[in-house]
């Protein structure tokens, strides 16, 4: 039963005084629109991510609003998505916290209700909501005000304020995302019916980016002595949103040696520069760039210079990120994002597969949006710049638990997990054609029972997302789940479900890591990576990668890795009479605190470290 709040009035303010439930009908929605009275926002815009003050009013049309009537209010779903990945919740119970909502009335005769649709105590809201518009989404609040008393008349004002500061409250966090002018809807009652239409030329809501507050310098992992390269300085406010000021930058060389600009600029309404790079030695290339009028420094990702082309380059790229077609996800810029912001080579966008069972109900991806969404995908696919992947996420409950799906080319059939299981899903998946890879395995209440595999269909895990860490039960870990701050609590999984379980059961599984983000803004150096090994940057060659076992994950950082047994390369088999010789390679963008070998053989309980170097060092290559 939704909670009603009366409203006590002070000075024309009304204030919650206290909640009652029983007897609150159900609003419905017409399907007509009315251009009966008309609303505005104060402001109409807001720097993504910190905290203000919005008023949206609603001036009453000719017809006014009688008893049981009002109106219904909501803001663009981006403006409910926080710093994590979840929903922020709005409140009317305490003054002095965070996203406090009050409403008013220009006319001091008339008692009015204020409800927020679905109140919950909880900070981080991950259930889904209906919408004004018909969608069920996560991302989603609808504000009621009700006439309890009285009749409101042409040209009386009802007033909505986000993040009501005079009790103290920090006021109302505004969108974690930056983004353009996203219309408020707004629906009336003015009879008191309880059927609200909504409101035609509705205002809109801007979120602008912030200051620049971190700069990302990525090159390419490798390049040849002589021949240019590409490169990209992207800076981002404290919410990761790309800044829409001008910035100089200023470049000189950490390591190697190199010819590039020596001075950049960032326009407005960018937030990156592309620019032009030669290396001119064979080693390690790493690139420091710094703003000219404020304080703010970084070092690229390594970049490996060699006298020819080598015959495979490491591609990074993020394999599982969200948008606005699944009902947990809100954005529309991820291509671009990944590609000019966090210099992806590669993308998959997994947005959610599920069937509506009732019609009208938007749950995600559907076959009514999947040509859509496939469309994109090939749209910003870009052979040799930057490679789409066709993808999607089948989110099964336990024990199966939730898989992404990739295809080599062009997409197969989309499959939907509240219709079929995943031994179903695999048997409707072609060896060679598409692969599944599981996520947060081992992050419970819901985790994959790795036991249940198919050798031709899954070869891989995503042992590291912004969730946590699925490699080992340790909720220790300073990357467990039980640590992450990305989403709402969770605990790992003590039983054959972390990476090292299946393996210790005979599985080949390669490993790689993702973002798991829901904002449209993938691969962020701080969310997770997938490196993979590949002659050429292709949709197949990725996939071939990926199939192969040629990858390896990052918590982010472009970190270069090379690791083989007895000459016998990621992926690969080797067989050894003797003990085997271990080549170790790792090239870091930072100095290197350890270096950890592990090992599991028959009977031995657990995996363990074999060896630990501390190098202290940014480079580090050893022979054991």
């Amino acid at each position: 039963m939704l909670k009603s709040v009366l409203l006590a009035m002070v000075g024309n303010i009304f204030f919650p005084v206290f909640a009652w439930a029983d007897g609150d009908p159900t609003p419905t929605m017409s399907v007509n629109h009315t251009t009966e009275g008309a609303a505005r926002i104060l402001p109409d815009e807001g720097i993504a991510g910190e905290f203000g003050s919005w008023t949206v009013s609603y001036v009453v049309g000719d017809q006014g609003v009688e008893t049981g009537g009002g109106i219904r209010v909501q803001l663009p779903d981006e403006w409910h998505s926080g710093p994590r990945n979840s929903a922020t919740r709005l409140q009317t119970k305490n003054p002095m916290a965070n996203n406090y909502i009050t409403a008013r009335t220009s006319n001091g005769n008339v008692k009015i209700a204020l409800i927020v649709e679905s109140e919950s105590d909880d900070i981080l809201q991950k259930f889904e909501k209906v919408s004004l518009d018909g969608r069920t989404e996560r991302y989603v609040f609808v504000i009621r005000v009700l006439v309890e008393n009285g009749s409101l008349e042409k040209g009386d004002v009802i007033s909505v304020t986000y993040g009501d500061r005079t009790g103290g409250s920090a006021g109302y966090q505004a969108s974690f995302i930056s983004t353009t002018g996203l219309p408020i809807l707004i629906a009336v009652d003015g009879d008191g019916d309880n059927n609200f239409e909504l409101l035609n030329n509705a205002p809109t809501l801007t979120a602008r980016p912030g200051a620049a507050d971190e700069m990302w310098v990525n090159l390419p992992s490798q390049a040849v002595a002589g021949k240019p390269v590409k490169g990209i300085i992207s800076l981002v406010d404290r919410g990761a949103n790309p800044i829409d000021h001008a910035v100089i930058l200023e470049l000189s060389q950490q390591t190697g040696v190199a010819t590039f600009p020596e001075e950049l600029s960032v326009v407005p309404g960018k937030g990156y520069v592309q620019f032009e790079i030669t290396p001119s030695e064979t080693g390690v290339f790493r690139l420091k760039v710094r703003t000219k009028d404020f304080e703010l420094e970084s070092i690229s990702n390594p970049m490996i210079v060699s006298k020819t082309e080598v015959k495979e380059k490491i591609y990074w790229g993020d394999l599982h990120a969200h948008t606005h077609f699944s009902w947990d996800g809100v954005g529309y810029q991820s291509y671009d994002y990944a590609r000019y912001i966090a210099r992806s080579d590669f993308l998959a966008v997994t947005d959610h597969s599920f069937f509506p069972e009732k019609e009208g109900l938007l749950r995600g991806l559907s076959d009514a949006t999947w040509s859509e969404y496939t469309a994109l995908a090939n749209k910003y696919n870009d052979p040799s710049n930057f490679v789409v992947l066709q993808a999607y996420e089948a989110s099964f409950g336990a024990p199966y638990g939730h898989h992404n799906v990739y295809f080599r080319s062009e997409p197969g059939t989309l499959e939907f997990p509240n219709r079929i299981t995943l031994p179903e899903l695999w048997k409707r998946l072609q060896k060679g054609k598409a692969i599944t890879i599981p996520h947060h395995t081992a992050k419970m209440p819901i985790g994959v029972d790795l036991s249940t595999h198919n050798e031709d269909l899954r070869r891989n895990v995503e042992m590291y997302s912004a969730h946590g860490l699925s490699e080992a039960y340790d909720p220790s870990h300073p990357l467990a789940f039980e640590q992450s701050i990305f989403t709402s609590d969770a605990q790992t999984s003590k039983e054959n479900m972390n990476l090292q379980d299946a393996l210790k059961i005979g599985l080949r599984l390669s490993v790689i890591a993702s973002s798991d983000e829901h904002h449209s803004r993938p691969a962020q150096p701080h969310y997770g990576l997938a490196a993979v090994r590949a002659p050429k940057l292709t949709r197949k060659k990725i996939f071939d990668g990926l199939y192969e076992g040629r990858t390896y994950g990052t918590t982010g950082a472009k970190i270069i890795l090379d690791f083989n047994i007895n000459g016998a390369a990621m992926g690969e088999i080797a067989k050894a009479s003797t003990n085997p010789e271990i080549k170790i390679k790792v090239v870091g963008t930072d100095e290197i605190d350890w270096v950890e070998l592990l090992r599991y053989q028959d009977g031995d309980e657990d995996f363990h470290v074999i060896q630990r170097w501390r190098p202290y060092a940014w480079d580090f290559d050893v022979a054991y």
